[in-house]
């Protein structure tokens, strides 16, 4: 069976829910309190502007938060993760992830394998565990 067509999708200013399923989706979230989820495939969601939650789903993701205070979860798969400016909680499961929590009091969980993480703001309250 052959893989799901590749996605783009740009939403609202407001909240949206959007699912990407199976495929390599792109999805940009824009403003509002966005949920993104990218499903299987190698998946690039945006949050955009907005308290957003955001799962890459299994696959090789790279996961942007952009701005605000966003939850970001990841499945198995080798992700790329950047935080953004704001307060943001990062989980992951199996893979080999890069976790930049970037501006802000951030809280990354890389899950197994064999993460590296970068958090900017580390002198502020926060966790990382990789």
């Amino acid at each position: 069976m052959a893989p799901a067509a590749p996605t783009s999708s740009t939403e609202t200013p407001g909240p949206d829910a959007i699912f990407g399923l199976g495929g390599n989706d792109v999805i940009n979230g824009l403003g509002g309190n966005d949920l993104l989820c990218g499903g299987d495939g190698n998946d690039m969601p945006n949050g955009g502007d907005g308290n957003d939650r955001i799962e890459g789903g299994n696959g090789n993701d790279a996961i942007n938060g952009n701005a605000a205070d966003d939850t970001l979860h990841r499945d198995a798969g080798n992700d790329n993760v950047l935080g953004g400016i704001g307060t943001d909680n990062s989980f992951g499961e199996a893979g080999n992830d890069n976790l930049n929590g970037q501006q802000g009091t951030n809280t990354n969980d890389g899950g197994p394998g064999h993460n590296a993480c970068m958090n900017p703001s580390r002198g502020q309250p926060g966790a990382t565990n990789c």
